[in-house]
């Protein structure tokens, strides 16, 4: 009996490959979703629906327009393909395997030439998309099949824009304000990097792209030690309360998020300015009471001699330091918080029964131990740092001038896209070769 039933078992345990049975249902999906396209296509005259790009793109095709069957059989074919393949991969049949991935292969080709006739870029990466994925599912790449959707948005989203800013910085800026490139020839190579050697060459005999970049690293790194320094002490704190209150606390460390960050940065402006909170009560309030105590006291007289100006508290650096403080704390905060919550505190212990004070076992035990935090906070805090643009051009003004301040001017007042594309490159070349250099040396 019990032999009889083993390879029933082993049937009903091996089943078909997960990756070929979401495969078949995304399938089935497609088809589902081209039964709707064919039915709003059809039903256009007799119900009010808002046109799709696609369903636009189609329209104004010649063959479209002449002979309109030819997309009922465009949306037909492709429906019976793909309930085809999904009902044949639920069956286990060999063919419909086949039949999958040859499908994908030539949905990937005319997603390509769809957004290169319709220019309809959503239409056609959707299409590619789904396309990608069901071909990976096809081929049973369990890695892929995970990593996919991840790699496929990076890829579109920022490997795709990257070479486009690539290439554009390649160019020059014609009169116009439009991009243009030199003819192809060696000895044309050189003016391609033009506006690479531009950013390090001088103007009036002054460095001056090079000063703003300093000036706009000195503030990252200044700003990532504040907050290192601050955010710290704040997370180890939460990691040693009871284990009820932490999430309550984590919780407050994380409202600020609720607020949009340029509505922050108004609010502090707000205070800051000549007129806000704090110069209202600097300039007026202490002020008349100085005034009125001046004959009684020296030190009256002085203080109302002081408060008789404003203090000054926006459009200056100390005012963009206390912005960016503010707006990345809690990005510090966070990572410490959790790595801090993974430490065994039985280890301090032990230091301390070993004859180390205090301050020694947190300099040869809790730091190493949440050094992995202090590294992910620091980058987090120290890249978005170093290209602030809100920031510093709201609580810096025109007064200080920040890589981000530069790009914008390049891109939407001068128009020199070339230049600013340059910029954005030399600047993402520098922070990576910054990362890979504190990482191997964090290593050592």
């Amino acid at each position: 009996m019990a032999a009889a039933t083993t390879p029933v078992k082993t049937q009903l345990e091996a089943g078909l490959d997960p990756r070929l049975r979401i495969a078949a249902y995304l399938s089935i999906g497609q088809a589902v979703l081209w039964a709707f396209l064919f039915f709003r296509w059809v039903s256009f005259s007799s119900i009010d629906w808002t046109p799709f790009r696609a369903e636009l793109v189609l329209a104004d095709f010649a063959l479209a327009r002449s002979v309109p069957v030819t997309v009922y059989v465009l949306y037909g074919v492709l429906f019976a393909v793909d309930l085809a393949v999904g009902v044949g991969l639920l069956r286990e049949m060999g063919w419909a395997r086949r039949l999958g991935v040859g499908r994908s292969a030539v949905v990937l080709v005319a997603g390509l030439l769809y957004y290169l006739a319709g220019r309809d870029f959503f239409g056609a990466i959707f299409v590619i998309s789904l396309a990608g994925m069901l071909l990976v599912l096809l081929f049973r790449q369990k890695a892929w099949s995970l990593a996919y959707p991840a790699a496929f948005y990076l890829f579109v989203f920022f490997v795709i824009p990257n070479l486009i800013v690539f290439v554009v910085s390649l160019g020059e800026r014609s009169r116009l304000g439009t991009v243009i490139y030199p003819s192809l020839s060696p000895e044309n190579l050189g003016l391609y990097f033009n506006d690479y050697l531009r950013f390090f060459g001088t103007i009036g005999g002054e460095y001056i792209y090079l000063r703003i970049f300093f000036r706009s690293l000195l503030i990252a790194v200044l700003n990532t030690v504040i907050c290192l320094v601050f955010g710290y002490p704040f997370a180890y704190w939460i990691a040693r309360q009871p284990i009820q209150y932490r999430n309550v606390l984590v919780f407050l460390v994380m409202i600020p998020f609720w607020t949009n960050f340029l509505v922050r940065t108004y609010a502090w402006m707000l205070i800051l300015r000549d007129s806000g909170l704090i110069n209202n009560f600097w300039s007026i309030t202490l002020h008349e009471q100085a005034v009125m105590l001046a004959d009684n006291s020296q030190f009256f007289a002085w203080l109302a001699e002081v408060t008789a100006d404003k203090l000054p508290l926006l459009f200056n650096t100390p005012a963009v330091m206390l912005g960016l403080f503010y707006g990345y704390l809690p990005f510090m905060i966070l990572p410490l918080y959790a790595s801090l919550d993974k430490v065994d505190w039985s280890l301090m212990e032990a230091a301390a029964d070993l004859g180390a004070n205090r301050w020694r076992s947190i300099a040869r035990v809790l730091i190493p131990l949440t050094a992995p935090g202090i590294a992910a906070g620091s980058i987090i805090v120290f890249i978005p740092s170093l290209g602030a643009y809100v920031t510093p051009d709201l609580m810096g003004g025109a007064r200080v001038s920040l890589v981000g301040n530069l790009l914008q001017q390049q891109f939407m007042t001068v128009r020199d896209w070339p230049f600013g594309s340059a910029i954005g490159f030399i600047l993402m070349a520098i922070m990576l070769v910054a990362i890979v250099i504190y990482f191997r040396v964090s290593e050592d």
